[in-house]
């Protein structure tokens, strides 16, 4: 208190001498700056790191920044200097980062877009001042540049890439880094005055001190709501502006062929491509993001994983043309909470963008097939930005119509697997005053359906719709009540419809689920999926709830991902954390949570509770535990489409523990241990080393183990008379015992910020065993009798992997084959990406990609043998030369 009146009366005494401008440009603010101000330069400024130009001497001094790590509130304690400069065509931004020991500097190098352990400045801005949305713009110590969009006032999506320059230079005062920012890669609207909102954020990495131009506490949230105004910018226009990226590709495939005398695949082919992507900016604020025949080859490879389950696997969305500026259209029912908790919910996604140019859908069967692995898009276009007030995004893109190519008796045809396809999303946002936000979604995909059998398994319209928005009950906007709601409607074939009405995501021919019934003279289906939360954003104590529904003929996979369906539930949660440091800790939080689930026939799908907790010590170490426990519930898809099964409780605990992440070498272990009830159990153990033995290279290892035990995996349905008790099906499950080590590596070799080499590998090893074979005895339970032992035979066939299993012995139950379904799979996925930025916004790629895959059906996992037998398998070998070129200003 003492030390902070001697501050409060020094600063009314340099004030009274100096006066207030003064004074306040000499030492900063104690407390955060309303308005920051840049001045026009008529002189050229070349981005050298260097305030060598007389023009930085005249610009306004903004300093005073406070801490928000690790002493909350208090000066940084090392000066830093903020100066403002503009003309008709950017932005420059020099700063003078101040350091007592220079030489401490931690100059760590990453490639662009990634946070390296190194000294930074950020500089963030709102243009349109809506208090929602913004951009950064990052340097590091060692000249790395990262830049992100800012969406719902504090999320940051880095997928958004902007051509800018950057310059860094180190003396025996400190660091200066200097940005030229053109106008050009900033969205804002023609006014007279122009008011952006502006923040600046330093990080000295050895101090782990985080200090801010404008303080936003650590229990309090905010972003681009919480900015200072950036005055000054005056005459400034946004422009017409067309951006161009045409590329040139060359790909040599050398994969072997599955079979010898494939017509189309001698072990190698090569590929040549050309396109363009395009960016005009309208001079309103919107911009128009287009391309013609996109290539994505340079894009880093998914990770092998082994599902055992009904449901599709989902894939992050890598390409760089649907990932820039995706936060528009994604987020659907999210805004205005700072937090969004969920337990079990499965969560739909309106748009998945990996829907466009995914993999044809349809098959095509002969002595030879080939395939293409995607489809091809020929074109897509986005509009996004801000129109009276109102935050907007627009995608189309189309798609080709893909043929196989089949080989049969040595007569070669051709057949359709994908249609044409249009694919359309749509999303727009806007604040009402400061207390409310409302939104609209909208999507819908149609295609030319010419080819019957593509007509009997895909519809030919799918369309959703939505609204979402928030409220918040108090000025300070701390707690909101938030959510949205989305309906769906798809048409097509009858048999098209069926399969859907049939999908593990709804399962409508449930024996024993009236709330549903299989209509096989449908064309359409229709369903809805809503959610409300409540949400207490900010203080040591927050609050997190929730209500949701899914109906169950919510259908969104056509340009969406969703798994589940036929689905609510809600939950509740306390949240009890003190950020600032005491005697033993510098922050630690406990939680409290309550969840529920149900299905539309109102049975419980779920019901349980977690309590975790967390603590991070004064040397950064963190150790985080995580207990839950589930009661017995129903299961109404664990037969996939069969009678409802009892969902066995489960007894969960996680436990994770992390060394200081701003050293050289750091280490994080969890593990995750689970118990059901009737004797599953799952042993998840997972450990992180990073090392970074130099400032240019960094390795990482991911390594993974899995022991599990399943007492009734889902094998098969057998229709059969005689199993009354189960409505005429026999199902059939097997007791797992499955092992799996995973080991993903990488390796970032960063020569400097334009020239950067990684490699990313994954081998998975994953093996499962099924040493019993059972069925469902009765519905509403979990009693699963074993073949051979409790009832009936089982004997392995003779002609091949297949087991013969007679029901009930010699009764009258028809036996019937069973492939063997024990597994061992071992793959090996290798990325190789080499990336030179030679000029700005202009790349060129050098990609290796290499794929392994062996599987067998023994089912015995020795870690020497598999990792061996995998290194041994064949191997497909893709490379890739692939540059870009930006044309622009």
């Amino acid at each position: 208190m003492i030390e902070r009146l001697h501050r409060a009366a020094s600063r009314l005494l340099l004030s009274a001498i100096l006066g207030s401008g003064f004074a306040a440009q000499l030492i900063g603010a104690a407390s955060s700056p309303e308005s920051v101000r840049a001045v026009r330069t008529t002189e050229p400024i070349r981005v050298d790191g260097r305030f060598d130009e007389e023009a930085w001497n005249r610009a306004p001094v903004f300093s005073g920044f406070l801490q928000r790590d690790p002493d909350e509130g208090e000066p940084a304690t090392e000066s830093t200097e903020l100066r403002l400069l503009f003309d008709d065509r950017a932005l420059y931004v020099g700063v003078k980062l101040h350091d007592s020991a220079p030489g401490s500097i931690s100059r760590q190098l990453s490639r662009r877009d990634d946070i390296a352990e190194a000294d930074s400045f950020t500089l963030f801005l709102d243009p349109h001042r809506d208090r929602r949305t913004g951009v950064l713009f990052q340097v590091s110590a060692a000249g790395v540049q990262r830049d992100a969009a800012i969406y719902d006032d504090i999320f940051e999506d880095d997928t958004w890439d902007a051509v800018w320059e950057s310059a860094v230079s180190v003396d025996a005062d400190g660091w200066t880094v200097e940005m030229r920012l053109p106008l050009s890669q900033l969205r804002f609207s023609t006014a007279p005055g122009h008011a952006w909102g502006i923040n600046a954020r330093r990080v000295v990495h050895r101090k782990n001190e985080d200090s801010w131009l404008v303080l936003v506490p650590k229990n309090e949230t905010g972003l681009a709501s919480r900015m200072a105004d950036l005055e000054g910018l005056d005459g400034v226009e946004p422009g017409r502006r067309l951006e161009l990226l045409p590329y040139v590709s060359a790909r040599a495939e050398f994969i072997a062929p599955e079979s010898p005398g494939d017509p189309w695949n001698d072990g190698s082919r090569g590929f040549a491509g050309t396109g363009v992507d395009f960016r005009y900016g309208l001079g309103t604020g919107m911009t128009l993001v287009g391309a013609i025949n996109p290539d994505f080859g340079q894009v880093e490879v998914d990770p092998a994983v082994v599902n055992l389950t009904a449901f599709e696997t989902f894939f992050e969305e890598k390409r760089p043309f649907f990932t820039e500026g995706s936060q528009i259209f994604l987020r659907f029912g999210r805004s205005g909470a700072s937090d969004y908790t969920t337990f079990f919910y499965p969560e739909p996604i309106l748009f998945y963008s990996r829907r466009i140019g995914r993999a044809p859908q349809g098959s095509a069967a002969g002595d030879f097939t080939d395939v293409p692995a995607s489809t091809t898009i020929l074109g897509s276009a986005k509009l996004v930005g801000r129109a009276r007030g109102w935050n907007i995004g627009f995608l189309d893109a189309v798609t080709g119509r893909e043929q196989g190519r089949v080989s049969s008796d040595g007569l070669q045809s051709r057949m359709e697997v994908e249609p044409l396809t249009n694919y359309f999303v749509g999303r727009a946002q806007r604040e009402l005053g400061r207390r409310a936000g409302i939104g609209f979604f909208s999507s819908a995909v149609v295609r030319g359906l010419n080819d019957s059998g593509l007509e009997d398994r895909l519809v030919s319209r799918a369309v959703l719709g939505g609204a979402d928005g928030h409220f918040f009950l108090d000025s300070k906007r701390d707690w909101v009540v938030f959510g949205g709601l989305s309906g769906s409607n798809v048409a097509g074939s009858r048999a098209a419809v069926l399969r859907l009405q049939l999908a593990p995501q709804r399962y409508y021919q449930r024996p024993d689920a009236p709330h549903v019934a299989v209509d096989p003279t449908a064309d359409s289906l229709s369903g809805w999926s809503g959610r409300v939360g409540l949400n207490k954003n900010s203080g040591n104590v927050t609050v997190n709830a929730g209500l949701w529904g899914i109906s169950p003929g919510f259908e969104p996979n056509d340009l969406g991902f969703a798994i589940q369906t036929d689905r609510a539930g809600g939950h509740g949660m306390v949240l009890f954390r003190k950020l600032t440091p005491d005697r033993f800790t510098r922050s630690r939080h406990l939680s409290v949570a309550k969840w529920w689930t149900w299905n539309y026939g109102s049975e419980s799908q779920g019901d349980g509770v977690q309590v975790a907790t967390g603590v991070q010590f004064h040397n950064y170490w963190q150790i985080d535990l995580a207990l839950g426990r589930s009661v017995n519930t129903w299961d109404d898809k664990l037969t996939r489409g069969g009678p409802t099964t009892i969902r066995p409780g489960i007894r969960s605990a996680t436990l994770a523990v992390s060394s200081d992440l701003r050293r050289r070498f750091w280490i994080q272990a969890a593990a995750q241990l689970s118990n059901r009830e009737f004797g599953g159990r799952s042993r998840l153990f997972r450990t992180t080393l990073n090392l970074r033995p130099f400032p240019m290279l960094t390795l990482s290892a991911t390594p993974s183990f899995l022991k599990a035990h399943s007492v009734a995996q889902y094998l098969a349905t057998i229709r059969d008379a005689t199993a009354v008790s189960t409505f005429g099906n026999r199902y059939v499950f097997g007791g797992l015992d499955q092992t799996e080590v995973a080991i993903p590596l990488r390796a970032s070799l960063v020569l400097s910020p334009k020239l950067s080499l990684q490699l990313y590998s994954q081998a998975l090893l994953s093996t499962g065993d099924f040493p019993v074979i059972r069925e469902l005895a009765m519905p509403n339970t979990y009693d699963f009798p074993i073949y051979g032992l409790d009832i009936g035979t089982i004997e392995r066939a003779p002609y091949g992997p297949f087991y013969i299993i007679s029901p009930d012995g010699p009764g009258p139950a028809p036996p019937f084959a069973l492939p063997v379904p024990d597994f061992n799979q071992r793959s090996l996925r290798v990325n190789a990406v080499l990336r030179w930025e030679f000029r700005p916004g202009s790349d060129a790629y050098v990609v290796w990609t290499q794929r392994r895959l062996d599987r067998v059906d023994s089912g015995n996992f020795n870690f020497a043998d598999d990792l061996g037998s995998l290194f041994s398998a064949p191997a497909d070998d893709v490379f890739l030369v692939k540059i870009t070129w930006w044309i622009g200003r």
